[in-house]
C-alpha cells in the first residue's frame, strides 16, 4: 500500500541540500525543507512560495507525493492509485518523466544502483495504462515530443531507492523572473550540444547560461570576455557570429585567437573597461567572489554592458553572504532582468545572468 505525503519539492546537485533549504528558508519559500535523498529537497512552501526561483534548484517538484512498493509491481501499482484520481480529472495533454535525482549533478554515481530501473518503471506503468485506463492514455505526450508552448500536465517520477520513489503531477506556473516551471525538456541538465572544438569545459557553463535565461548573442554584437584563455566563452559567442575582444594575458586556443571576429587583448581582464558600452560582458575568472560582485559593479556603474553573464566562485557550500551581497548590487543598479543560478556545470560557484 502506498505510503502518501503532500509537499513541494526540488531537485539539486548532489551535495547542495543544505545550501537550497537554507536558501528556501531565508526567501520565506517556506517555514521547513529537509531532504529525504541525496539531490531532493521538498518542505510545505506555500503557492507564493513556489513562484520564488531558488540559485540552487535544478527543477520544481510541487505537490509531490512519496510512493512506496517492495517490489516494482508493487510500485507501478501505488503509483496508479496515486496518479488515476488525477488523470481522471485533466483536461490536459500530460507526460511522464521518470529519472532519479542525480540527473542534475554532473558525473554523479550515487544512484548507478538504480541504472535501468527509472526506464524500466516508465515502460511498465505504461503498459498498466495500455491495459487498464486507455481513455486517460489519450492524451498522453511523449516527454520528448511534448510541445513547451501548450499547457500541459507534467508528471515527474522521482526514484531514490528499489521500492521507493516521490511523484509529482503538477501543471506549469509562472516564477517571478517570468520563466515556466517545472522546465521541460529543452531545459533538461546536460542538453547542451557536444562541441568538439570547445577550447574547454567552461564553454559549456556559458551555453548553459544562455539556455537558461532565453537570451543569446546576436549576429554583429560586439562581446567582451575578461579573463577569456584558453577561450570556451569566447568561442561560444563567436559562433553566434559575434564580435568578441578576448582581454587576458594568455594564449587563446589557435582557431579561437585566429577567427576573423576575435580580438585578443592583452591586457588585464579586472581592470580591462571599454571605450563604449558593448552589448555583452563575460566574466569566468577565478577571483574572490566578493572582487567579482565589485568588477560587475564598475561595469554597471559605467554603464559598460547591456547584457551579462558573470559566473562568482566560492569556497565551501555555504554562500548565504554572497546570495545576500548579490540581491543588494541588483538593488542598487535596479537589474530589470537578473537570474541567479547554480548550473549544472557549475561547481562551487553559480552564474548570473542578467540585462539592463
Amino acid at each position: 500500500m502506498a505510503k502518501i505525503n503532500t509537499l513541494n519539492g526540488y531537485l539539486c546537485a548532489n551535495g547542495w541540500e543544505e545550501a537550497l533549504c537554507q536558501e528556501l528558508v531565508a526567501a520565506k519559500a517556506g517555514e521547513h525543507f529537509y531532504s529525504p535523498a541525496p539531490g531532493l529537497v521538498v518542505g510545505e512552501s506555500s503557492s507564493a512560495g513556489l513562484r520564488y526561483e531558488p540559485v540552487f534548484a535544478g527543477q520544481w517538484f510541487p505537490s509531490c507525493m512519496e510512493v512506496e512498493g517492495e517490489s516494482i509491481a508493487d510500485l507501478i501499482q501505488a503509483l496508479g492509485n496515486t496518479l488515476d484520481p488525477i488523470l481522471d480529472q485533466n483536461p490536459l495533454p500530460w507526460t511522464l518523466h521518470c529519472f532519479t535525482p542525480d540527473l542534475y549533478t554532473e558525473d554523479s554515481t550515487y544512484y548507478e544502483f538504480l541504472s535501468g530501473r527509472s526506464a524500466l518503471l516508465h515502460e511498465k506503468f505504461m503498459q498498466r495504462m495500455a491495459k487498464y485506463r486507455r481513455r486517460a492514455l489519450e492524451k498522453y505526450v511523449d516527454w520528448s515530443a511534448i510541445d513547451e508552448k501548450r499547457p500541459c500536465l507534467l508528471i515527474q517520477a522521482v526514484l531514490v531507492d528499489t521500492g521507493y520513489l516521490w511523484v509529482s503531477a503538477a501543471k506549469r506556473l509562472k516564477t517571478e523572473s517570468g520563466r515556466f516551471v517545472p522546465f521541460m525538456r529543452s531545459n533538461s541538465p546536460g542538453s547542451v550540444a557536444h562541441d568538439p572544438q570547445a577550447p574547454c569545459r567552461s564553454y559549456y557553463k556559458l551555453e548553459e547560461a544562455w539556455q537558461v535565461a532565453g537570451i543569446y548573442p546576436r549576429k554583429g554584437e560586439v562581446c567582451v570576455d575578461l579573463g577569456a584563455a584558453p577561450g570556451g566563452w569566447t568561442w561560444a559567442a563567436l559562433k553566434r557570429g559575434a564580435r568578441v575582444v578576448a582581454v587576458d594575458f594568455a594564449d587563446l586556443k589557435p582557431h579561437v585567437e585566429n577567427h576573423p571576429h576575435c580580438e585578443h587583448s592583452l591586457e588585464n581582464g579586472y581592470a580591462f573597461m571599454p571605450a563604449r558600452t558593448v552589448d555583452w560582458m563575460f566574466c569566468d575568472m577565478i577571483v574572490k567572489p566578493l572582487a567579482t560582485l565589485g568588477l560587475l559593479d564598475r561595469w554597471l556603474e559605467q554603464k559598460a554592458c547591456r547584457k551579462f553573464v558573470v559566473n562568482v566562485k566560492f569556497r565551501g557550500k555555504q554562500p548565504e553572504s554572497i546570495l545576500t551581497a548579490i540581491e543588494e548590487l541588483r538593488q542598487k543598479h535596479q537589474i530589470s532582468h537578473l537570474i541567479v543560478k547554480h548550473l549544472y556545470y557549475d561547481r562551487n560557484e553559480i552564474t548570473l545572468i542578467g540585462s539592463l
